[in-house]
């Protein structure tokens, strides 16, 4: 970004982003799994209420994704920030003196609502904004968010070996993330300035064309994207990757103790998940400057199924470990590839609004940690849940091989020279 306020202000601003990133994904969706079990344990609870309670949080998080775009374009960012640090301390305060399924109903949909108003919907617009390689920066954004979630469980181990109570989790990450908040407030800048700083850098990003875009990105309005039907099967795979991966973290430590994995080692692999979630997301983030981003959601796709049929039968080393990287690398992967594609086949002036939308669809996936205690509750077991739910990535898998980039075509009149301007006509080929 080219503006008098220099050229570390992108990077201090990527830096505070990813701060509130890493804080809000080690304390919601890693950490909750892993402190669940202690919670059904103290409170008496059944597994469908306390995947109930993780499928609040999700749906929360997927029915809130729109709102911080039409707040950011009314208020600016800041103001969208507070509010989400606002829900999300209420939320994880509501969490630490929960004694009832109830409260705990209330302190997860708080913070699932908290988790937009802070985290990809206002940080990967203003990166976009700010850097003209948005996929680097992007991978950065999403590496030191994924990070989190190797955090997240330590900071519940921490918790229980020092106060031996897993509240004290909430009231950490409640302090923490309140910090975090401060911190962007007090960063970011919103003025004139930095409006034609962020349009000399899309202008810069549109004349480098980066790999991928076949049409006029500047044409691209979100109604016409929504017309299309990559959009939707874009959207399909950011479906596939969140319903695997908060169904995972939500289940996967019960359903690893249950088949006779220690809650440490199952714990374990959720860090080290997350760490392999992290560094694919870092490293697809350099291979998408250079490589169609199709190919990167492909092979992430592949990692999804594969970790997911492991999960479900895991019972000796080589098996955990496949479980590990295959979710690891899959949702990481798949998390950068979806992004970018959105970008690169629409172009940034729709991209708040089309990745808010494709977020609220997310909240399909959210059904997945209910739908799995449910099935648990009824068989007996978590295995069929985790391979029903593979085979989402599988049918998405089949969609994005025949998928291919969207065509803008311009309406011309007669005589090309003398054509008056018109509205743009669109043909979209799958």
């Amino acid at each position: 970004m080219n503006s008098r306020r220099g050229k570390y202000y992108p990077w201090l601003v990527l830096s505070v982003f990813s701060l509130m990133f890493f804080l809000v994904t080690a304390a919601t969706f890693t950490s909750l799994g892993v402190v669940l079990p202690s919670m059904v344990k103290d409170l008496g609870w059944d597994w469908t209420s306390a995947g109930l309670g993780f499928t609040l949080l999700g749906i929360s998080c997927g029915l809130s994704s729109y709102p911080p775009a039409m707040t950011i374009r009314r208020y600016g960012v800041r103001v969208t920030v507070l509010i989400g640090t606002v829900l999300l301390v209420a939320g994880f305060l509501s969490l630490f003196a929960t004694h009832s399924v109830w409260l705990y109903f209330v302190g997860t949909t708080l913070a699932g609502t908290g988790f937009s108003f802070v985290s990809t919907v206002p940080g990967t617009y203003v990166i976009a904004r700010a850097f003209e390689k948005q996929s680097i920066a992007f991978g950065i954004y999403f590496t030191i968010g994924g990070l989190g979630g190797i955090i997240g469980p330590f900071i519940y181990f921490s918790a229980m070996a020092i106060w031996g109570d897993w509240r004290m989790h909430w009231m950490i990450v409640a302090v923490a993330t309140a910090i975090a908040g401060l911190a962007i407030i007090l960063v970011l800048r919103e003025d004139e300035e930095e409006r034609r700083a962020a349009a000399e850098v899309e202008a810069a990003a549109a004349a480098r064309a980066a790999p991928g875009v076949y049409m006029t990105k500047q044409a691209w309005t979100a109604p016409l994207a929504l017309r299309t039907p990559q959009f939707y099967i874009i959207s399909a795979a950011y479906i596939s990757f969140l319903l695997c991966g908060i169904t995972v973290n939500s289940l996967s430590v019960a359903h690893l103790s249950e088949r006779g994995i220690s809650m440490a080692m199952a714990g374990s692999l959720l860090s080290i998940e997350a760490f392999l979630n992290s560094l694919s997301r870092v490293l697809s983030g350099f291979i998408g400057e250079y490589v169609e981003p199709k190919f990167l959601l492909l092979g992430s796709l592949l990692f999804l199924i594969m970790g997911m049929v492991a999960l479900s039968f895991a019972t000796t080393f080589p098996f955990l470990i496949i479980y590990a990287i295959g979710i690891g690398v899959g949702y990481g992967a798949t998390f950068l590839a979806t992004s970018v594609l959105l970008t690169n086949y629409y172009g940034r002036k729709p991209y708040l609004e089309l990745f808010s939308i494709m977020n609220l669809a997310a909240t399909l996936a959210s059904c997945g940690p209910w739908l799995g205690g449910h099935l648990r509750d009824t068989t007996g077991s978590f295995v069929p849940a985790f391979l029903a739910f593979s085979i989402v990535p599988a049918v998405v898998f089949l969609a994005v091989t025949v998928m291919r980039p969207p065509r803008f075509v311009e309406a011309k009149a007669a005589d090309a020279e003398e054509a008056a301007p018109v509205e743009p006509r669109a043909r979209f080929v799958l």
